[in-house]
């Protein structure tokens, strides 16, 4: 598989649990219709936060190959360790609203990122490089 699209396929999932992330949080809220009480569904985080440190990793050794952006790489670092400090935490509806924040602005990154690459061709559909070499 080309890593283009290794790394297309990684966002999207990025993107996936980041919005996973927004469903738990807002389980919180009792005007929502999937609200949980005594935060029984912050267990939820302990499943999304691995596989956002995993991402990281491997996003971490497609930026030494240059595929992604410092900022794209640090996306899913920064929304596990702050989604398991609002855990650990003591659970306030202040932290709740923090993380949601985090993670609709991770998420509004992460889709940017996703729909701005475009596996190496340019907005005609044409790949760059056959392109230079007619020219």
């Amino acid at each position: 598989m080309d890593k283009n699209k290794r790394v297309i396929i990684l966002n999207s999932i990025l993107v996936g649990t980041i919005v996973l992330n927004l469903f738990i949080f807002t389980s919180r809220m009792r005007f929502f219709p999937w609200f949980i009480e005594d935060a029984w569904g912050y267990l939820g985080l302990f499943l999304t936060a691995p596989i956002l440190i995993g991402i990281f990793f491997i996003l971490r050794h497609f930026h030494k190959q240059q595929l992604v952006t410092n900022i794209n790489k640090t996306i899913p670092l920064f929304v596990a360790i702050t989604s398991l400090i609002i855990v650990f935490g003591p659970t306030t509806d202040f932290l709740n609203i923090v993380a949601l924040l985090i993670n609709v602005a991770s998420v509004f990154l992460a889709t940017n990122f996703l729909f701005n690459q475009n596996g190496g061709k340019n907005n005609y559909g044409f790949s760059s490089k056959k392109l230079e070499s007619n020219l």
